[in-house]
């Protein structure tokens, strides 16, 4: 059996995937040329956006030898090139950077919005479903289950509450370009059970929920989300005659919020047919300050609301 090792420069040889503190901050070996910063284990906004903070003061310094970061919920994972940036003087870098980001009693990141169109209730996400029904066991249909599952009436009402919050972005991966986001309205959260045993196949574009979370699938994939929905729109695209693919592959990043526009099928096929052609102007605002502070202190306001005159979805 080969046992991956990797040094500790305090304590010597020791298991790649061991953990190292910095300051409350957990470093884990991922390989010889990334290491994953664990920031906690409770996926709320704070820990997000110090993790999306941090990610971004890492890229500022242009420190020699970091290729790229990605943040997500309660994680950093930092590539590097071993070669070129001993282990030792980038930990010692990312000491000094977490302390600044720790320290500092308000969290501010740059933050777009972006509108996403949504075929709400669509008939192909319904397809992924029935096919589920008849080849793995019998379910009941996706949108019936998240309304019942989260005390609301109809799938209409859970469709208009999805559709009235902005959802935070806070990682992109799994599937290339894929996003996760958590509703920033409090009172359209949501806490929602996934599929056992996943889904062989998604729809491309499928709007799915699970847990508190939301996510759009970029290509045909094994999911295990439940589906409420279809965008036209890609998430994930080589093709650099639309605007945001230009310079990138992914249409989202960290730290992104997203406002989901219903729309009805007729609409669908349109947006659809620009896209094809090259000729669709996503809906993007660029960009804009996103402070913890702020946003507390309005959600707490609208707590206090909802408890006097709750939303009658």
């Amino acid at each position: 059996m080969t046992v991956a090792v990797g040094f500790n420069l305090d304590k010597g040889p020791f298991l790649a995937g061991e953990a190292v503190d910095i300051d409350s901050l957990r470093w884990l070996i991922a390989g010889d040329r990334y290491c994953l910063l664990e920031l906690g284990s409770t996926m709320d906004l704070g820990t997000n956006l110090r993790a999306i903070q941090l990610a971004n003061r890492l890229l500022d310094e242009r420190i020699d030898g970091v290729i790229e970061t990605l943040p997500m919920f309660v994680s950093v994972l930092v590539h590097y090139d071993s070669t070129e940036l001993d282990p030792a003087a980038l930990r010692s870098q990312i000491a000094g950077i977490w302390h600044e980001v720790a320290s500092e009693s308000d969290v501010v990141v740059p933050s777009r919005l972006i509108e996403v169109p949504v075929c709400y209730l669509d008939p192909w996400t319904r397809e992924c479903v029935e096919d589920y029904s008849r080849n793995v066991k019998p379910i009941e249909d996706d949108p019936a289950f998240v309304a019942r599952q989260s005390g609301l009436p109809s799938p209409e009402a859970f469709v208009r509450r999805h559709a009235f919050s902005h959802h935070w972005v806070g990682g992109v991966g799994f599937w290339p370009g894929l996003p996760d986001m958590m509703p920033l309205d409090p009172r359209c959260q949501h806490s929602l059970p996934k599929y056992d045993p996943p889904r062989v196949w998604t729809v491309s574009g499928a709007i799915g929920v699970g847990g508190g979370f939301t996510s759009i699938y970029p290509m045909n994939t094994p999911g295990g989300y439940h589906l409420i929905g279809r965008t036209p729109l890609p998430v994930y695209s080589l093709d650099r005659r639309l605007s945001p693919f230009r310079t990138r592959a992914t249409l989202f990043e960290p730290g992104d919020r997203v406002k989901f526009r219903p729309i009805d099928i007729e609409t669908y096929s349109e947006i659809e047919q620009a896209v094809a052609a090259g000729a669709y102007r996503f809906g993007i605002i660029d960009t804009e300050l996103f402070a913890l502070s702020r946003y507390r202190a309005w959600a707490k306001e609208v707590k206090a609301i909802e408890e006097e005159e709750p939303l009658p979805w």
